[in-house]
């Protein structure tokens, strides 16, 4: 008899149990088990779709799907992310004959080289090369993958290959197209598109919903978080909340296997490479030995712990970011106010309360993003600004209210029911002479005084606020180990700005203007930071003219 063939699954039997079943049995119940197993794993590698071995992970990705509208997958390394995605979108093109699913990668090599083979492993065996009998028209080779980067099934179902690439050159490319299929008409899950590795803005998203709209067609996205994450990614999971967890072996305590995101149509699953059978994570344990949590977290279990982009890597949605304002009065907080002004777009602003024990919040943005979108988008391959920066026609020696930077920040002082110990402005550009006044003796004027920043390298004020996020992130939160700073979730200009936010090469110009308002906050005071102060009768010392 043939060798048995080894299997992380289908064990082979001992030899023990095999000398029982001949005995009991006879030599034909041994090869009716051995030609049993045999056929079991021919067919799994075969004919995947119907006779693949289901992981637990794989079962909870169409458990979700059929429950939500988009599914986040996110992998560990080698752990059966785009197999799952791939076999998932090769049984809705098969049960559901005239869908139309769109796969979407970075660009044309990625789709050949990363996406497409997975495609092609789930078609059956008469498919895999060439097939054009009836509606069919299946042709792939390994070089160049599926013919006309499409193919079509003999239910005339059809499967599209589109990469990121071009919906930048072109954002209108996808309009017109009805994905999925009607659902009363769908035996399997409606998937309407895949997005794999995923590192754009939620443009793309946000438009293919609309072509999945008429079918109510599902959304998957799988990624790989070895690099850090995305600024879609981090929306995806801000605020997001742990259904259910796995105890991790590599790092002894439990990590998320699903959250449930803000958005509730949307599902996360952490596929983790411990659990992955057809990998080999003996291999991935030696070399992740040592390592540092996060780099094990991200790599084992596919938990992105930091941007791509980020220069505060101490920063942390689930510890710096606050649901409630504090309870604040003139005894117990001292409000300050930072300014950081543009000649061709909005001001930026925040409004920020420091406690007795020296603790700083910011308390408020302006523009803020749920009211007035985005101040920077995420472009390729720099940022640009958002809506939430263009001009809504304010300045500051005006007496019409409603064009009035003076009363736009009354307003909003009186809605937080503050007042604003010091106000905190950009000290070169307000400092800047328009029509012999500079901007410090405009709002003077008004009767509003603004002090100018400290005048130190950008780098320098960088690494001061680095401090204000510092904790200690293996140990439990408590009233010593905390951060010095926390935003409240309403400043999300502010905080999109912290986890993307990086200088490097001007890419994310954009971004600077909310970390310019914290870095003149964590500066001021001679660079200890702003103070809480119980005397509020010892007045400041006002400045009317700008300076460095």
């Amino acid at each position: 008899m043939a060798s048995w063939t080894k299997h992380p699954i289908l064990p082979i039997p001992s030899r023990e149990s095999l000398q029982l079943l001949l005995e009991r049995d006879g030599p034909a119940a041994v090869k009716d088990l051995y030609d049993k197993r045999e056929e079991a794993i021919r067919l799994s590698e075969e004919e995947p779709i119907n006779h693949s071995f289901y992981l637990p992970q794989q079962e909870k990705v169409e458990e979700l799907l059929k429950e939500k509208t988009e599914c986040w997958v996110f992998g560990g390394n080698r752990s059966g992310k785009s197999f799952t995605a791939a076999r998932t979108v090769m049984k809705a093109l098969m049960e559901n004959p005239e869908t139309i699913i769109i796969c979407w990668a970075q660009n044309e090599e990625a789709s050949i080289e990363m996406q497409q083979p997975y495609l092609h492993q789930m078609l059956p065996k008469a498919w895999k090369h060439k097939y054009t009998e009836g509606r069919a028209s299946i042709n792939y080779n390994d070089k160049s993958g599926f013919t006309g980067k499409k193919f079509v099934l003999p239910n005339g179902a059809k499967c599209l290959f589109r990469f990121y690439s071009q919906f930048i050159g072109n954002p209108k490319m996808i309009e017109g197209y009805r994905l999925g299929l009607p659902e009363e008409q769908c035996k399997y899950t409606n998937i309407g598109t895949w997005l794999d590795e995923y590192y754009m803005d939620d443009k793309l998203v946000k438009r293919l919903y609309r072509r999945c709209n008429d079918n109510n067609a599902k959304i998957l996205i799988s990624f790989t978080p070895l690099d850090g994450y995305t600024p879609t990614v981090a929306k995806a999971l801000s605020g997001a909340t742990t259904t259910s967890t796995l105890y991790a072996e590599l790092l002894g305590y439990e990590m998320p296997y699903t959250m449930q995101p803000k958005k509730k149509s949307s599902a996360v699953v952490f596929f983790h490479t411990e659990r992955n059978p057809f990998t080999n994570f003996k291999r991935l344990k030696e070399d992740l030995e040592g390592e540092k949590e996060d780099e094990i977290k991200t790599i084992a279990y596919g938990y992105p712990t930091k941007s791509i982009t980020t220069i505060f890597p101490l920063f942390s949605e689930q510890v710096h970011v606050i649901d409630e304002l504090p309870k604040m009065n003139d005894k117990t907080h001292t409000v300050y106010q930072v300014i950081d002004p543009a000649g061709a777009r909005n001001f930026f602003c925040i409004w920020a309360a420091v406690d007795k024990d020296q603790n700083v919040t910011v308390i408020r943005e302006w523009p803020d993003r749920d009211t007035y979108g985005e101040w920077a988008e995420f472009g390729d391959p720099k940022w640009k600004f958002g809506p939430a920066s263009k001009k809504l026609g304010y300045a500051i020696k005006t007496d019409v209210k409603e064009c009035s930077y003076v009363h736009l920040f009354q307003e909003i002082e009186k809605e937080l029911g503050v007042e604003v110990y010091e106000r905190i402005g950009d000290s070169r550009f307000m400092a800047a002479e328009h029509d012999d006044e500079d901007m410090f003796s405009d709002f003077a004027s008004k009767g509003m005084y603004v002090i100018p920043s400290d005048g130190r390298q950008e780098l320098s004020g960088i690494q001061l606020i680095d401090q204000w996020f510092v904790y200690n992130p293996n140990i439990e939160l408590d009233s010593i180990n905390k951060p010095k700073l926390h935003i409240h979730k309403s400043c999300g200009n502010l905080i999109y700005s912290i986890i993307n936010y990086n200088p490097e090469g001007k890419k994310s110009e954009p971004l600077k203007d909310p970390i310019d308002c914290l870095r003149y906050l964590r500066t001021a005071n001679g660079g200890d930071g702003p103070d809480h102060v119980a005397n509020k009768s010892m007045e400041t010392t006002r400045t009317t003219k700008g300076g460095y």
